[in-house]
């Protein structure tokens, strides 16, 4: 009976332990040349642990690259393209699975996924990666995608001291002007409103988002959006304004691009449906800050990968092309 309990005791820690991978995230395959240390650490604020791995060349290294992806379920099997190419490049990496999702504590919650609660377990997870006895000594530095990006560039402006930063595809315009663009490229239905013309939703966002206030608190804001609606008779638009896109357009971190000391990549694809190349690109070269690098990749999307035309040819969107992954490796190398 003793060993009965032993062997189903093991089965189920294996179990417990098991990581989900989704259908669009894939496992590195190591060699003996690298090491892997799971790590955890708390966000301070509400006490979640979150769960990561470490993975970092044995023989040497000297900059590790926490991975931070954009919105949607995640866990610290994403962006494998691009960590792979760190990793075989003498780069370490670590990534954590999203609240709520594989090991990582917490609740899962879309409506609850912001950029704020994101940039949190950011700041959470590079105050304790810098106490690793592994990393001591070693640059840190982040790439965050899209919804990552704002997040990393939030905990930047908060006070954590990156050695660089990779931005990829990331808004850079204040308040979520970004969202308009989203709403004329229509990727996948969600700000279709009955009765409405593109234009006259887009001058709805433009109100709210010039109605509300950073420094206010969601009830303030909500009841701020409620008046909008009545005055502009958007009752059937009500879904676009949910709390993730009203934290969204609380973001303001042109100040801190532009005063950043911090080298900064900022790459983006041509074909992004998602965010405007043209406009943040503009955006960045008017703020004038010599720290930080452009690069507009030709004939990509939102990932930095090629989308196929047959449904059939389907694979993931972490597949970036080899010129993208060229140049973000190229560029951290020299950091």
């Amino acid at each position: 009976m003793k060993s009965f309990i032993t062997i189903l005791f093991i089965c189920v820690l294996n179990i417990a332990y098991a990581q989900k991978i989704f259908d669009y995230e894939q496992k590195i395959e190591l060699t003996e040349s690298f090491g892997k240390k799971q790590f955890n650490f708390k966000n301070p604020e509400d006490g979640v642990v979150l769960s990561g791995t470490l993975i970092y060349p044995i023989n040497n290294f000297n900059k590790v690259v926490i991975i931070v992806p954009g919105s949607g379920k995640d866990t610290r099997h994403s962006h494998f393209d691009i960590a792979s190419a760190f990793l075989f490049n003498g780069i370490a990496i670590y990534r954590f699975d999203d609240r709520g999702v594989g090991q990582s504590g917490g609740k899962y919650n879309r409506q609850k996924e912001t950029a704020t609660s994101l940039r949190k377990d950011v700041v959470a997870a590079f105050e304790e990666l810098r106490k690793l006895d592994v990393l001591s000594g070693k640059k840190i530095g982040i790439l965050g995608h899209s919804l990552g990006g704002i997040a990393s560039i939030g905990a930047l402006g908060e006070g954590c001291n990156f050695d660089f930063l990779i931005q990829v595809a990331t808004p850079v315009e204040d308040n979520g002007a970004f969202l308009k663009y989203q709403v004329s490229t229509d990727v996948v239905g969600f700000y279709r409103v009955k009765n409405k013309t593109p234009d006259e939703i887009i001058h709805f966002i433009d109100v709210v988002r010039k109605t509300i206030r950073p420094d206010e608190d969601h009830k303030t804001s909500k009841r701020k959006i409620k008046g909008v609606i009545k005055k502009l008779n958007f009752k059937k638009g009500r879904h676009i304004i949910n709390p993730v896109i009203i934290d969204l357009m609380k973001q303001n971190h042109e100040s801190t691009y532009m005063s950043s000391k911090t080298p900064i990549l900022f790459i983006m694809g041509s074909k992004d449906k998602i965010v405007s190349s043209e406009n943040e690109i503009k955006t960045l070269k008017k703020l004038n800050n010599p720290n930080i690098s452009i690069a507009l990749i030709n004939e990509v999307n939102h990932y930095l990968s090629i989308e196929k035309e047959n449904v059939k040819q389907y694979q993931s969107p972490y597949r970036m092309t080899s010129e993208a992954s060229d140049q973000i490796i190229n560029w951290t190398l020299n950091q």
